[in-house]
């Protein structure tokens, strides 16, 4: 596992913590601030992966469907995330509900098909 596989690693876990404690305490406020800090996590990790030193590489030697699969997805929990927030905002507490558990969802699959295709599906 490299240091930016780690640190993706990372920034789910806290958004896992941090949409849990949201749903059960019906969006407090304090939990919406550690699932942002997830969300945020993911997007500096992806921002130095792509830009940043070389500590932050993974490896990859090419590309395949899975990574893609992932990169696509990754963009959707983006969205969906900002989406979660301005719901939040509006203090629009069903949508936001429904909009974490979109996001919860739609980032684990992203999560398994980025490691699946960078472990285990061979590149082009």
């Amino acid at each position: 596992m490299s240091f930016a596989e780690f640190l993706y690693f990372l920034a789910f876990t806290t958004y896992i913590i941090g949409a849990c404690w949201s749903l059960r305490s019906d969006g407090r406020k304090e939990a919406v601030i550690v699932l942002t800090i997830g969300v945020i996590s993911d997007v500096l990790v992806t921002a130095l992966a792509m830009f940043g030193p070389e500590a932050f590489d993974m490896g990859a030697t090419g590309r395949n469907f899975a990574i893609d699969l992932g990169a696509v997805l990754g963009a959707v929990v983006w969205t969906l995330a900002l989406c979660m927030l301005v719901a939040r905002y509006m203090e629009r507490k069903p949508l936001f509900h429904i909009l974490t558990v979109a996001t919860l969802l739609v980032w684990f699959v992203a999560y398994l098909a980025f490691l699946y295709g960078l472990h285990v599906y061979p590149m082009t």
